[in-house]
């Protein structure tokens, strides 16, 4: 999770964000735990009925739900009785008695697929790719194009913001504070690129912190 914090430069509270909303999948390894998958059907009184197929110890990566996962980040851990499957399908925790409450899942135990990981990264690229391509309307009355975001001017608000004002607490007070900046401007540009420009900042300044004094 640290690591996939620093490398899109995020909280863990995005990540959670991200979970909810379904944009992202997160999962949990676990070692021989007992697993029952089947499918659940719809019976004539309309009650859903579990149809269990197979029982088995299961070693490997799961998917939470994105309820679960957000759970997880934002209280620590998660007891959870089931894991994402396709529609239709269940896979459920069973242990030998039936009585267990489930899996606890703790926040260290989440991770993110690599093919999840990729899929994730080149749809924030496109969104952005396709907030810069449309046009800003310009405010009634202006004629011409609209302007363009001054990323320019968006460096120079953030190096006299670092020297009046001093460095912020943390990368996402330093995020808020710029989308203020471009919101007073009337400039609404994507969330993830104003993110990503900060965190490039952020990260050279954790760098410069780090090294040793002369």
């Amino acid at each position: 999770m640290a690591e996939i914090c620093t490398r899109w430069g995020v909280t863990e509270a995005d990540l959670a964000n991200f979970a909810i909303s379904g944009e992202l999948t997160l999962s949990v390894v676990v070692a021989g735990l007992p697993i029952e998958d089947g499918e659940v059907e719809e019976v004539d009184d309309g009650h859903i009925v579990d149809i269990p197929h197979r029982r088995y110890r299961f070693t490997g990566t799961l998917d939470l739900w994105p309820q679960h996962a957000w759970g997880v980040i934002m209280n620590g851990a998660e007891t959870v009785a089931g894991f994402k499957v396709e529609v239709g399908q269940y896979r459920a925790v069973r242990a030998s008695n039936d009585d267990a409450p489930g899996f606890m899942v703790p926040r260290e135990r989440l991770v993110v697929r690599h093919a999840e990981l990729e899929r994730f990264e080149a749809a924030q690229a496109a969104a952005v790719e396709t907030a810069q391509a449309v046009p800003t309307p310009p405010p009634a009355g202006q004629r011409g194009a609209p302007p363009r975001y001054d990323w320019d001017a968006f460096w120079c608000e953030l190096a006299v913001m670092l020297q009046v004002e001093g460095m912020p607490p943390t990368q996402a007070a330093v995020i808020r504070r710029m989308e203020a900046w471009f919101a007073e401007r009337g400039q609404f540009p994507d969330p993830s690129t104003v993110k990503r420009k900060v965190a490039l900042l952020w990260r050279h300044h954790a760098e410069a912190l780090a090294r040793p004094a002369a």
